[in-house]
């Protein structure tokens, strides 16, 4: 079935710098015929993100911070859309080029393929860790995942990437955080196929205190117990910390800058372990 129309879904919270650049970029796509409509769900922005949706006549969904989890939101702003193909970005995942959308969506010409996502190349200026993470996730050379190739290394990115509604509406998403990959596996294990698509890219990092570092890792970690029936115990997450922190310290290592930079960086690994144990006991 041809593609008559998609919905953007963009997730926000105190987004407003880049916003209306995203807004931009997704008018600027080129080689689409399919009509398109914009949904934003906010999560309790504090910045102004959601006078610039209302301003740029988006839907717009608002939710409180409290209420946010990465499916709920998702779900839920698919839910008010009607588009064959659902584009999902985070509001500071910005594509590179004009043809973003139409190259994503040349995947869809056939029945089999579930979800596509795109390749990421880090802001001008990102912080090390993430270059580095970012590097190594996102290859320069595009792949599909399917029931014949994938044994339990799928990999997807919600920060862009496109899903097709029907298979949505049999497997939405399910996870508190890391639902892009749970959702993933589970529809390769159905009998879908999800393309990683190196042509294209979007710009797309995080700089991020340690405590937020951190915040995020216990938002994957959180999810995890979840999908593995895991016990959470503090041996558990004193381990995964000093694993994080040694890791760190071997990229230190390598990394090329001065020698007060790097303790810099070592300084910010130790203050991420130390968030990561004291905020995860708490929760």
């Amino acid at each position: 079935m041809p593609i008559t129309r998609v919905s953007f879904v963009v997730r926000t919270y105190n987004e407003a710098a880049f916003l209306g650049r995203l807004l931009d970029v997704l008018d600027a796509q080129l080689g689409v015929t399919a009509s398109r409509e914009v949904i934003v769900v906010d999560s309790g922005s504090t910045d102004g993100t959601p006078d610039i949706a209302r301003d740029r006549g988006v839907n717009l969904i608002e939710i409180s911070k409290a209420a946010f989890d990465y499916s709920k939101a998702l779900n839920l702003g698919i839910e008010q859309g009607d588009g064959d193909v659902i584009a999902i970005l985070s509001a500071h995942a910005i594509p590179c080029t004009t043809d973003w959308l139409a190259v994503m969506l040349s995947h869809f010409e056939g029945d089999s393929v579930a979800g596509v996502y795109c390749r990421q190349v880090p802001w001008p200026g990102a912080y090390w860790r993430e270059v580095v993470r970012i590097g190594r996730m996102f290859e320069a050379s595009s792949r599909t995942f399917d029931s014949g190739n994938a044994r339990g290394d799928v990999a997807f990115s919600n920060a862009a990437s496109c899903i097709r509604r029907s298979v949505w509406q049999a497997r939405p998403f399910n996870l508190p955080a890391a639902e892009d990959i749970e959702w993933a596996t589970t529809v390769v294990a159905d009998g879908h196929r999800i393309v990683y698509e190196a042509r294209v890219a979007v710009y797309h990092s995080h700089n991020e205190t340690p405590r937020q570092a951190a915040k995020r890792l216990i938002d994957l970690e959180k999810a995890a117990d979840i999908q593995l029936s895991r016990h959470r115990s503090f041996i558990l997450t004193a381990r995964q910390s000093a694993g994080a922190a040694w890791r760190d310290a071997r990229e230190i290592v390598r990394y090329t800058s001065s020698l007060p930079r790097r303790l810099q960086l070592g300084w910010d690994s130790v203050l991420r372990s130390f968030w990561f144990i004291r905020d995860f006991s708490r929760t």
